[in-house]
């Protein structure tokens, strides 16, 4: 018996490859042969390492391969010289060449030698913050050695620091045209983009005085100086852009410079801009109308009396999903929505049943005194001269705003639409929590504007390329979130084995769902042996 590859010509010119166990016979001094098994398609059974599963499964049947194979015998011997992380260096060094990262730096980097290192050293600082977020400084001196990414040890410190310098300084050109290839990648949709704002804080000595400032802290950490940083981000979930401002500025003045930097900085002919309530002003929504832009905001239903009208409309509302249903008006020419969500409402009602409780029992133990300046009770308290009660009045008008809140817009969408997009700003706030617990932003400890900024930038390109894998999986119908792929894919290493005096480096096999990742971008799993006798490809490197 022997094996035979079976080529196959398609229409395109391209070739199949078929595996098969054959066997070869005589009939009348003829010989003939007989396919007795087809393995499958070659590139398949490689690709998931089922043509290893095949000759380990046969070798128990014969002594002197098995032996071989498992280092038993006199004469065999296995050893592992060291085993290193590999499944999210070589996925990722993938999207990072999709993304066209690479090529991109080089080319806006004059000194060719130089973009040889610095490209490599924002990778690498990339990819840490996508497997183990450290400092600059452990990157070079421990974690580089714990992963199997050829080219990158060569990378000394001051090439980390360096290229944090250059991501700074070329923080717009990257970003415009990344944009422009994303949108080719992607079909980029720009008619609607969402921003929002946090803010991050430093550790330890002073930081730069023009970024870091107290100010309110979204990590509830007042008591440290931070930055503001304000992310623009599609409604597929991809981000095209962020900024960073000092510590001590206000959303709405965030806003508004975003906004005019928007519209000078990418080619869009038509967007809606979105954002949260509180986050914009009158002269901001003035400046978008003047720059021939639209908007969807938020609006403080409680504050507000033009949203307040909204409660007072007749007729049942429109349902536009099962938790969200509208009502709309036009007022001074823009269009105000109402959102009801009832399962939101249940949650307000329970809620405040708690509060009623506890108010009245602390009343009736401690009096008024103190429960004036908690503002969960004092909206509800009547007070006369020394004595409060709960004041019926402002239960019952507090219930009107159960699970109900408000957006006002220029743009022509229907009010379904606007809702629906109004609702998809939660797409920006989880990319703030990737940001910071999955890329790790916070805390920092850089001291220096450029370096501070040059962070910042790392984060977004590893979120971005976290953001490119979710997209590309979701093409693919993949139901399962990028971290659960991500966690199967770390499960592949790549061990240094010494077999018979013969060195090669291999890779474990795939787990769990990790072949997703490679079918959502259309590349193979790297080989079964990545290096022999120290010659092979370097897969993990450009």
């Amino acid at each position: 018996m022997y094996i035979r590859i079976n080529k196959q010509k398609n229409k395109n010119g391209s070739v199949r490859q078929y595996l098969q166990i054959c066997r070869t016979f005589r009939v009348d001094n003829k010989v003939r042969q007989q396919t007795l098994c087809n393995l499958g398609r070659l590139e398949h059974l490689l690709e998931n390492g089922s043509v290893d599963n095949i000759i380990e499964g046969l070798a128990k049947f014969s002594e002197r391969y098995f032996d071989r194979i498992h280092g038993q015998g006199s004469s065999s011997s296995v050893s592992v010289l060291w085993t290193k992380e590999f499944g999210p260096v070589y996925l990722f060094r993938k999207v990072w060449e999709k993304l066209g990262l690479g090529r991109l730096l080089r080319k806006i980097m004059d000194d060719s030698e130089a973009a040889s290192q610095y490209d490599e050293a924002i990778f690498a600082m990339v990819l840490n913050r996508l497997m183990d977020p450290n400092s600059k400084h452990y990157i070079f001196k421990q974690w580089i050695d714990t992963i199997y990414a050829e080219g990158l040890s060569d990378i000394q410190l001051h090439h980390y620091y360096r290229a944090l310098d250059f991501l700074s300084e070329q923080k717009e050109k990257i970003e415009e045209q990344l944009y422009g290839h994303l949108t080719d990648l992607t079909s980029l949709e720009v008619d609607i983009v969402f921003y929002d704002t946090t803010s991050t804080y430093f550790e330890g000595e002073e930081a730069d005085e023009l970024l870091a400032h107290y100010g309110y802290s979204k990590d509830h950490r007042g008591d440290r100086k931070q930055v503001v940083i304000g992310l623009l981000m599609t409604k597929t979930g991809i981000p095209i852009g962020h900024q960073v401002f000092p510590g001590n500025m206000h959303d709405t003045k965030t806003f508004g410079m975003v906004v005019g930097d928007l519209k000078k900085r990418y080619p869009i002919q038509k967007v809606i801009l979105v954002g949260d309530r509180g986050m914009v002003s009158e002269a901001n929504l003035d400046q978008i109308r003047e720059l021939g832009m639209e908007y969807i905001v938020g609006v403080k239903l409680r504050k507000s009396k033009k949203a307040q009208e909204l409660l007072s409309i007749r007729g049942p509302y429109k349902k536009v999903l099962p938790n969200l249903k509208v009502k709309s008006k036009k007022i001074d020419g823009e269009t105000y929505v109402l959102c009801y969500n009832p399962d939101a409402e249940e949650r307000d009602r329970a809620s405040r049943q708690v509060v009623l409780e506890n108010l009245q029992s602390k009343l009736d133990e401690l009096g008024p005194s103190g429960l004036v300046k908690n503002r969960a009770y004092s909206k509800f308290l009547t007070i006369e001269k020394a004595s409060a009660k709960i004041d019926e009045e402002k239960v019952s008008n507090d219930e009107k705003f159960d699970g109900k809140y408000a957006i006002r817009t220029n743009s022509s969408l229907t009010d379904e639409e606007a809702a629906l997009a109004y609702k998809e700003l939660w797409r920006v706030e989880q990319a703030f929590r990737n940001l910071k617990s999955n890329l790790e932003l916070r805390p920092m400890y850089h001291r220096v504007e450029s370096r501070i900024r040059g962070h910042i930038m790392v984060c977004f390109l590893a979120l971005v390329m976290e953001s490119f894998l979710a997209y590309k999986l979701k093409e693919i119908g993949c139901q399962t979130s990028v971290k659960d792929i991500l966690h199967d894919v770390s499960q592949m290493k790549a061990s240094k084995i010494r077999v018979n005096g013969e060195e090669q480096i291999v890779r474990t096999e795939l787990q769990g769902q990790a072949n997703l990742a490679f079918e959502a971008l259309v590349t193979q799993a790297p080989p079964r042996v990545l290096e022999k006798n120290g010659a092979g490809t370097k897969l993990a490197s450009r």
